[in-house]
């Protein structure tokens, strides 16, 4: 491995040592930097304005890094992280340590994401990846006033190209070499009349897979059946159109569509990292490949589903994910007078997921209980706003915003035959209704013409009912559980001052407050009487910054304080196996708080043509200050923890108590640093071409990735360097791009599991001994390894 990174590394020096000698003399330019214009406030306004600590990412740095989905954004972001999961679940985000770490697919992230002014806050949405983007803005804190229930955390805000005033083809090809994957661009755009445009981009790409499955063998007679050599490899596709239509000066439309679509092999593959009780199995069942390392490596170990030996396993008995997203927004602005405007948002989403897991993580021989899901979800929306910009001291923003949506998810557990299981041990549907209304205003009173005033607050009402419908039997009943409904009712408030003493300089802070509403936990077959709502989640504080242009513009500094507590944190954790039956909880955490420093610097120095150098720190301290009644891992004695909530009917009639005090844990993917630093240069070699040099470094500390057994992600760095050669007015573009070229395989999220078990219930909770089973396993869903990518692009009509 250590040879691979080294040729990596040598063939990027190689090219940029090239280029450098290349041609005697850098391209000149200006040591200005560019201004950004960002919608924080949903109106448009320079990044240096807004009083919002928020990180922008324009076009060109996405394709420099080739950034292809959220993920990838993660390492140019301090205090963004993400982590994978199972199922429906989907990818799950934090922003400085606030985020959702939920076994459960109808959950709302607690960092919204806002495509095109369509709000989605499932965590499918956030896996798939994307292309062809205009701008990517990362709101940094609770957005209540202006992104409404679901951004307690903060926003990522993606605005996808829009057309062109002239005619443009773009067509792109790249290949990453470590998970041989292919991917194709093609982007058509332009005028069709004087007042209609249009835009249409289209994706494919399809890998093997980065991870490698190690087991070579498995047992049939036990289930088992050979996975794929290559793990967590698939095929996906993505199109959208953009009309934008201006039929006078006073009104225009934009209309955007998307599809796409994903499927994925063997993609809820855990790295094991604690086998606390070796490999070999408690009752002679050789659940955990002998072979594995039990380490973090490229080499993970899996086995598909013997069919024989389940009844009603999909796909010939693979693990997979797949799934089908179609959403939309449509915007129209329309001026009522020379500072008044009024603009309609309209937001559809469509999301239909089905998927395979082996639950127990089995290696050797088959899972015990394969879990098949089928999540479906839709959403309307529509918010109206009314803008001013007077040119008196008072303006305003006022508006309402609805939403309908419906979710459900149908869950069956297949019972492993060849272990005397039975074929079908649980079949059920939930369903939930979401019914949201809102309204929010600000009023913004400029004091002197240096001094703002703002005011403002949102208020909500939601409801949602669960219909739970029990199908093992085949025939539909209710199932009757103790809540079925629940509601909210929020204000939340935000005033800000901002102080403008120049127009290169500015200072403001901020109190806000923001709400995330309860739900129910839908990822397991409903059981009668188990309550599986969870309640709001809530957060107060406050920020302080500057930002500013300095040394002639050639310099951007920022720099922000902030200070946040949390109530009633939604908090995912993973219930000992009884019966069999793979358990999760949403549970609200008593109360958290964070407070952290960033700062961040833009850098042209006059002196050296073409080089831009760019920093960011992010120090973050934080802490649940009140977390117990979580569900102890699989296993955990008195000793170690697990002392609260006795129960007579826990392990299996034997006894023992269920909860545990995690009090004063770090929040979940809280890194207490994190820190970026690179470079850009840009060099004139000659023949109207240029060459582009890029560099990214990302550190991190340690971070925690799973609550229930407190596990860590050691402290790391990645290193990304990119090489672009330009051809005349642009017309080609060959790059080089590495990612990740240590090759530093990293986690954001991790679960206990009674692997060696094979959830078999034989271990003991809550007493003084464990049981056969020893006490749980510790698995990690793996980010992805080193990237090596070629890739070219052409702009015929340049």
């Amino acid at each position: 491995m250590q040879q691979r990174y080294l040729r990596s590394v040598a063939l990027l020096a190689i090219a940029s040592a090239t280029g450098l000698f290349w041609a005697p003399e850098a391209m000149a330019q200006s040591s200005e930097l560019q201004e950004i214009v960002v919608t924080a406030r949903k109106r448009e306004e320079s990044i240096l304005n807004v009083p919002v600590v928020e990180t922008a990412l324009p076009a060109e740095q996405l394709e420099r890094f080739q950034v292809k989905d959220l993920r990838d954004v993660a390492t140019l972001v301090p205090g963004l992280a993400f982590g994978g999961s199972v199922l429906s679940i989907g990818t799950q985000v934090s922003l400085r340590g606030v985020g959702t770490a939920a076994y459960d697919p109808g959950i709302d992230q607690s960092v919204s994401l806002n495509i095109d002014g369509l709000q989605l806050s499932q965590g499918l949405a956030y896996s798939s990846g994307f292309f062809d983007a205009g701008l990517i803005e990362v709101l940094k804190g609770p957005q209540a006033l202006f992104y409404g229930k679901s951004s307690p955390g903060g926003v990522i805000s993606i605005r996808t190209a829009d057309p062109t005033d002239k005619f443009e083809v773009i067509a792109r090809g790249g290949y990453e070499f470590e998970a041989r994957e292919r991917r194709a661009e093609l982007i058509v755009s332009g005028p069709v009349t004087d007042t209609l445009k249009l835009r249409l981009a289209g994706m494919y790409s399809n890998q093997d897979g980065f991870y490698k499955n190690q087991v070579q063998f498995a047992l049939p007679p036990l289930g088992g059946a050979i996975a794929p050599k290559r793990l967590a490899g698939g095929e996906s596709w993505m199109l959208r159109g953009t009309a934008l239509w201006s039929p006078t000066s006073r009104f225009d439309a934009r209309l955007k569509l998307a599809t796409v679509h994903d499927y994925t092999r063997n993609p809820s593959v855990l790295n094991i990292v604690s086998c606390p009780d070796g490999l070999a199995g408690p009752l002679g069942f050789p659940f955990i490949n002998p072979a594995d390392a039990c380490r973090k490596d490229r080499n993970l170990s899996t086995t598909d589903m013997d069919p024989a030996a389940y009844v009603g396993v999909v796909e010939g008995g693979r693990d997979f994910l797949e799934s089908t997203q179609t959403y939309g927004s449509l915007e129209m602005n329309y001026q009522l007078a020379d500072a008044l405007t009024l603009t309609s948002q309209t937001g559809y989403y469509l999301l239909h997921s089905r998927s395979q897991f082996n639950s127990s993580q089995s290696s050797f021989a088959g899972t015990t209980v394969p879990v098949i899901n089928g999540f479906r979800r839709r959403d309307v929306t529509q918010e109206l706003r009314l803008n001013s910009d007077f040119s008196s001291p008072l303006n305003f923003t006022a508006g309402a915003f609805i939403q309908r949506g419906r979710f459900s998810d149908l869950v069956t557990l297949l019972g492993n035959q060849r272990l005397g299981f039975p074929a079908l041990l649980q079949k059920g549907v939930q369903v939930v209704h979401v019914d949201t209304e809102s309204l929010f205003g600000q009023l913004r009173y400029a004091i002197t013409p240096e001094l703002e005033l703002a005011g403002g607050a949102r208020w909500t009402d939601e409801r949602r009912t669960n219909d739970p419908t029990d199908l093992t039997t085949g025939v539909p009943i209710r199932v009757a559980k103790p809540v079925t409904k629940i509601g909210s009712n929020n204000v939340s408030p935000e005033l800000t001052l901002t102080y403008r003493p120049t127009s290169d300089l500015t200072y403001f802070a901020a109190l806000k407050r923001g709400y995330k509403s309860g739900s129910f936990n839908v990822a397991t077959p409903p059981v009668a009487g188990f309550d599986n709502s969870f309640g709001d989640e809530r957060v107060t504080g406050g920020e302080v910054g500057m930002k500013s242009r300095l040394l002639d513009r050639a310099l951007l500094f920022n720099v922000a304080g902030y200070y946040y507590k949390y109530k009633g944190l939604q908090v995912g954790t993973v219930v000992p196996v009884e019966n069999n039956i793979p358990v999760t909880r949403t549970l609200n955490a008593g109360a958290a708080r964070i407070y952290g420093i960033e700062a961040d610097a833009v850098y042209r120095p006059a002196a050296v043509d073409g080089l831009t150098l760019n920093a960011a720190l992010n120090w973050n301290d934080t802490k649940f200050t009140s977390l117990d009644d979580v569900p102890c891992y699989g296993g955990q004695t008195i000793a170690a923890g697990c002392n609260q909530n006795f129960s007579s009917a826990a392990n299996s009639g034997v006894g023992g108590f269920t909860s545990q005090d995690l009090s004063g844990l770090p929040l979940i993917r809280a890194a207490k640093w994190q820190a970026n630093f690179g470079f850009e240069w840009e060099r004139d070699v000659g023949k109207g071409m240029k060459l582009v040099l890029s560099n990214n470094n990302h550190y991190s500390s340690k971070y925690l990735v799973n609550i229930g057994l407190p596990t860590y992600q050691g402290a790391f760095i990645k290193t990304d360097l990119a090489v672009t050669l330009h051809g005349p007015e642009e017309r080609w573009e060959l790059a080089l791009i590495g990612k990740n070229l240590n090759n530093k395989l990293t986690s954001g999220n991790c679960s206990q599991f009674n692997g060696q078990g094979g959830n078999l219930p034989t271990q003991l909770t809550g007493t003084n001994l464990a049981g056969p089973a020893g006490t749980d396993e510790v698995g990690c869903w793996m980010d992805r390894g080193r990237e090596m990518w070629m890739r070219f692009t052409w702009r015929p009509f340049n």
